[in-house]
């Protein structure tokens, strides 16, 4: 090999990682920005119902989290979707209701939480506040609530409100999560291939 055409050096240069990485990031976030603008959105509205016994003692503590339990898991089901009225599915079906909605019993805090996420801001929070009356009418029977001791108090602690911005995509998180993932990418692309650029001169 002449003096003309020396081999490369063992490492890349600093100024090759660092405008490999700029370029990679650049890149990386411009297609972030494609898949933003494109992508369809997703709004999650919730609320929850409370469900607690009038009387504290532990015996109706421990009965209000098994029907909390009980009932979470039936606001998950097909059959419960399909008494939500017209009005408020927005025409979705039970099986896509089930599929967009989400329902956790918390045994201690004593309330029942109902999730919906959708494409349509103002749909989940309809369907969601839809799903809760039709549960607050389902317990509060005039039996739950005048007896003595037993008797319950339930409520929706906060109607949902149709979300004013989508939790996925989220051009705040995306973007720098693609420049920095780019940045990575391309540092290592050079690291990598650098080997190979000097095997072929050599």
């Amino acid at each position: 090999m002449s003096a003309a055409d020396p081999s490369p050096p063992a490492q890349p240069p600093i100024r090759l990682y660092l405008v490999g990485s700029a370029v990679s990031a650049v890149v990386a976030v411009v297609i972030a920005l494609i898949v933003v603008l494109v992508a369809t959105p997703v709004y999650r509205a919730s609320t929850d119902v409370s469900i607690r016994p009038r009387i504290a003692d532990l015996g109706a503590a421990e009965a209000s989290a098994r029907l909390i339990r009980n009932y979470a898991a039936w606001v998950d089901s097909e059959a419960y979707a399909a008494r939500l009225p017209e009005a408020e599915r927005g025409g979705l079906s039970d099986e896509e209701i089930v599929r967009n909605v989400r329902t956790n019993g918390d045994g201690d805090r004593l309330v029942v939480t109902i999730q919906s996420e959708d494409s349509n801001a103002a749909r989940a929070a309809a369907t969601v506040n839809g799903l809760a009356a039709l549960l607050v009418a389902e317990v509060a029977t005039p039996e739950r609530l005048n007896a003595r001791e037993r008797g319950l108090e339930v409520s929706v602690i906060d109607a949902a409100r149709a979300p004013g911005a989508p939790v996925w995509p989220r051009v705040e998180i995306a973007l720098p999560i693609a420049a920095v993932l780019g940045a990575v990418l391309g540092t290592a692309a050079i690291w990598l291939v650098w080997p190979l650029t000097r095997m072929s001169r050599g």
